[in-house]
């Protein structure tokens, strides 16, 4: 990429002109277009360790996370042109959400 590089208003970021849209760069866009999902995949995934723990069923859990996380792939196909590009969003985006998890949020 060459071109003009400006700073993302939300993280800070130099990136490049071709990627910025409404002032904030490609991963701050995707980040607040999957904040809401997230939150629910941190919440299931928690509610999930809590069934496992006492032996319920976690099947149904499963399930929905794996439709959550199918939601968040096409949302981040909606933001990010390219595939692989995509997909490469995506893996980071779970592993931040993994990372996430268990951190105790504050009011």
């Amino acid at each position: 990429m060459s071109g003009i590089l400006v700073p993302c208003h939300r993280c800070g970021r130099q990136v490049d002109s071709s990627v910025v849209r409404e002032g904030r760069c490609l991963d701050c866009r995707v980040e607040v277009a999957l904040a809401d999902l997230r939150a629910e995949h941190r919440r299931l995934w928690r509610k999930r360790d809590r069934y496992r723990v006492r032996g319920a069923p976690i099947e149904a859990i499963s399930r929905q996370l794996a439709r959550l996380e199918e939601r968040m792939a096409t949302r981040i196909l909606d933001l990010v042109p390219d595939r692989e590009a995509a997909m490469r969003q995506l893996e980071r985006t779970l592993e931040q959400t993994r990372i996430e998890r268990y951190e105790i949020g504050r009011p």
